[in-house]
Order: C-alpha cells, then structure tokens, then sequence
C-alpha cells in the first residue's frame, strides 16, 4: 500500500476494518448493485480526502452500525474542518439551498415524479486530482513552507487551492450529454409529460424536444464537431453572474428571473452576439420540424429534402444518359493503368477519353 496515500487519509474512526474490502456490496431492494468499499490510495487524492468519515456519516454512532435509512445530505456540516473566513464548520449549505429552489430542487429520497430529478450526486463525484501532477514546483514549496513551516501541509493545500484556481467547467459535449442523460430519456419525458397533461398544469414548451431540437440546432451541430465557443445548455440556461453559484438554481423559461424568459433574452443572446436586439431574441434555439409548432423549419426541411432528392436523382440519371451514349458509340470503361473509357479508332489509333482528367489522349 502507498505510504504517502495513507499518510493523507488517516482512518481514526476504522472504518476500513470492513470498508476495505472489494466485497463489501450489496443489492438493493429496487434492484440496483451498491458497494460500500473505499480504497485509501484513491480516497487519498480526493477533494474529501481531509474530512473525517463520520463528519458527513454523522448518524454512524457504533461499530460495527446500524443499517443505514437516509444516507449523507450534501448540506450536512464538517464540524472538523471550519471555514477559515468565517471560523464556522464548513458546509455546503449556501450552493444546498440554492440548488433546493430551483426547477431541479428535491429532497435525497424521493419518490414519484420528484425522484427522476437529479440530486447533487447525479452530477458530482468525488474528482480524483490529475494523477500526473506531481506536485507543486519546487520554488513555490520552498517560499510556502517559510511561514507554514511543513511541506507534506504545503502540498496538500496546493493541490486543493490550485485545482480551484484553474478552469474546472465541463467542456459543452460533457455538458450536453450530463443534461442529455434526464432530458434526452424518452420513458422520463413521457412520464413527465402525462403526468402535467393529467393535472393540467404547464409544462415547458420544449420539455419535451429539448435534447433533439438542440442537437439539430446550429449549436447543437457546432458542439457535436467539437467547436469549444458555441453555446451548450448552461451557457443560456444560466447566469453569466456567479457561474458557479447559477448552474445550481436553473429555473423554467416561465419564471421571470431565468435567463431564458422573454424579458431576459436579449441580455442571455448578447452574451455571445454582442449585437443581438430584441428580433434576434426570437429567433428559437430549439426549433421544432413539427409543422405546427414549428412552421418555418417544417417548409424548410420539407423544400431542402425536394431539392437533395431532385439533385441527387438529376445527377444519376445523366451519368445513366451518358453512359448508354458512350456505350452506344462503342466506347467502354476499363480498368487499365487508371479507369477510362476506351474505343478503337477507325484510323488504327486508340482514343482514350479520361474521365478523371477531363483531357483526350491519344496513342498508337
């Protein structure tokens, strides 16, 4: 075992006593396979890796516990690490609350309709550092450790302050394909769907179409490409304001204060189109090929697909017409040295007309 990985990741409380062992699963009674093992060289290199296990598994009162009813909440306090800024435990309550009133908000254990929204695990994991770093340059220990005096300390907090100082959003297809996963399920969207037909209440518009309609889109196309400065679903969906903190509290097109309502959209456009008015505000970024909620793309789709068929069949026909023809006046197509259509010449000489080319050759 890696010495260094234990050194970061003291079990004072044992729990590896059973919690390392690969076996340590189980399947649940809905049928999902759940394992319990932590591995000390993973967990080490962790941002969780200084947080006592029983500072999120407060419930945990005696070994070996009890069974477990509710699990961690992601707003519980680490009572063990304080907030150096305000000397209070550390918690995620702020961005747990503002998470909470949005159109995703739900409790851990849910059931119903409210359990197919995702929960703060759906889209964090625990992120394991870069693997290849292999710590902070030399210089930069060697200045820390003048006032903080231990380097193992010095390198610890290196890795936790420089992974948050660097650029840490997903890339737009990982954005896409995290959003894709609820609002690109066919059997959830169905599900959703009969459920507000039934109560007759609102739903979105574009609920139901808004991962096909986005990948049709011109950013949808341009993402898929890999193009990086296009627009994925938080670019719109969220704040530019405090983008970490927005990405948490996503509210529905109807809601005055999303970044997607008709009184907002001129600003949420200029983000990108710096000289969007209040006409290019409507264009729709999800557009329909329904043809009633979505006329002009319907025609569109419906003329492109006459002309794509007329070429393809115009373009067919005449290498038919030109073919019979040349076949007709004796000429044939070989194989030799390069293809091209061949015929004997009346006057003893072979005239080969190259097709590739475009030129007549001639040779005895």
């Amino acid at each position: 075992m890696n010495q260094d990985a234990v050194a970061a990741f003291e079990d004072d409380e044992g729990c590896l006593i059973c919690h390392k062992y690969p076996n340590m699963k189980r399947i649940t009674e809905e049928g999902v396979l759940r394992t319990y093992q932590v591995v000390p060289e993973m967990f080490s290199n962790t941002v969780h890796r200084a947080v006592p296990c029983r500072d999120c598994h407060t419930y945990i009162k005696e070994l070996p516990h009890r069974p477990v009813e509710t699990g961690v909440t992601c707003n519980t306090e680490c009572h063990s690490i304080v907030n150096p800024a305000t000397g209070k435990p550390f918690s995620h309550k702020i961005i747990y609350d503002a998470y909470k009133d949005s159109i995703h908000g739900r409790k851990k254990i849910e059931d119903g309709l409210d359990a197919d929204k995702p929960y703060c695990i759906t889209c964090h994991t625990n992120p394991i550092y870069d693997p290849n770093e292999k710590g902070p340059p030399e210089h930069i220990v060697g200045r820390c450790v003048l006032c903080h005096e231990r380097k193992a300390f010095v390198e610890q907090w290196y890795k936790h302050t420089s992974r948050r100082i660097r650029e840490v959003k997903r890339s737009s297809i990982e954005i896409v394909a995290l959003c894709s996963s609820c609002h690109g399920n066919e059997s959830l969207v169905e599900r959703h769907e009969k459920a507000a037909k039934a109560a007759g209440r609102d739903l979105g518009e574009k609920f139901g179409i808004a991962v096909s309609s986005y990948l049709e889109s011109f950013h949808g196309k341009l993402t898929q490409y890999g193009f990086k400065h296009t627009a994925n679903c938080l670019d719109c969906h969220a704040s530019e304001a405090n983008y970490y903190k927005s990405v948490h509290e996503i509210r529905p097109s109807r809601d005055p204060l999303s970044s997607v309502h008709e009184s907002n959209r001129v600003q949420t456009c200029q983000r990108c189109h710096t000289l969007a008015d209040e006409n290019y505000s409507h264009i729709d970024p999800h557009p329909s090929s329904d043809a009633d909620t979505g006329f002009f793309r319907y025609k569109a789709e419906q003329i492109y697909n006459l002309i794509s068929i007329a070429t393809i069949v115009s373009l067919v026909g005449l290498s038919l017409f030109e073919t019979i023809g040349r076949l007709r006046d004796g000429v044939s197509y070989r194989i030799i040295r390069g293809s091209s259509w061949r015929r004997r010449s009346k006057r003893g000489r072979d005239r080969i007309i190259d097709t590739d080319q475009g030129q007549e050759q001639q040779r005895k």
